[in-house]
């Protein structure tokens, strides 16, 4: 399988206007975004943009998954958890059409791998991200994901061509390999032409990438990335 060489595209501010918003499930909020200054946007699957915040105690930034890119309309849509009550998600549950801000991307350095069997692992932060890259492989590929959610309602539609095993934690704490790591353990794996992708609490993602290096897989077959980091924030 060939995936074209990967080009990052340059990063710059963008000046964007929230044109919609709706809930994709109880706790995922999906946020629409258009302008001008967005048409001929570019950026690889998977990519995210940093979002400038303004809150009462000054600026913050968080970073989201460029989702349903137009570039010829100059629209994109942001999915953002709906968890705890940091400022990305009292932004998002409070966002109205006609608000404007900045977002600062494309950024991230995550590209698809010429791998014929592509595992994503991931929790409900990295669904956005697996949707999208997904998408974007070639149909020939064999691709498996490993998605962890709060409960059955968290659930949300993939393109068609991957096997998804959906692990509910059902009141269970969020950020830990509880779920995870048995699943990512028992998991079969063909000997070569593979890639494994790890998305999800910043630890989480360590124990699991550590995990998968015991199994025998190379470290140039993993592709791993903290997406959030439980009790701090992340920096954008």
């Amino acid at each position: 399988m060939t995936i074209p060489n990967t080009i990052f595209p340059p990063a710059r501010v963008y000046a964007v206007e929230i044109t919609g918003a709706e809930l994709v499930t109880p706790r995922m909020r999906r946020i629409h975004l258009a302008g001008p200054d967005l048409v001929g946007f570019a950026a690889i699957p998977g990519q995210d943009v940093v979002v400038h915040l303004r809150t009462p105690t000054g600026p913050a930034h968080r970073r989201y998954t460029i989702r349903n890119l137009d570039a010829t309309s100059g629209s994109l849509d942001l999915d953002v958890v709906l968890h705890g009550h940091g400022p990305g998600a009292r932004w998002a549950e409070a966002a109205q059409p006609g608000e404007r801000l900045e977002i600062f991307g494309p950024r991230g350095k995550v590209p698809l791998a010429p791998a014929a069997r592509q595992v994503f692992v991931g929790d409900e932060s990295a669904i956005p991200a697996i949707a999208e890259m997904a998408a974007a492989l070639p149909p020939s590929t064999e691709i498996t994901a490993i998605i962890e959610i709060a409960d059955a309602a968290e659930r949300q539609p993939l393109p068609p061509a991957v096997d998804v095993r959906w692990l509910v934690r059902d009141g269970g704490e969020p950020g830990t390999a509880e779920l995870l790591a048995p699943a990512l353990d028992e998991l079969a794996l063909p000997d070569a032409d593979r890639h494994l992708y790890v998305f999800a609490e910043s630890r989480v993602v360590r124990a699991l990438r550590d995990l998968l290096l015991a199994k025998g897989v190379g470290p140039a077959e993993i592709s791993a990335k903290g997406y959030w980091n439980k009790g701090r924030a992340m920096r954008g």
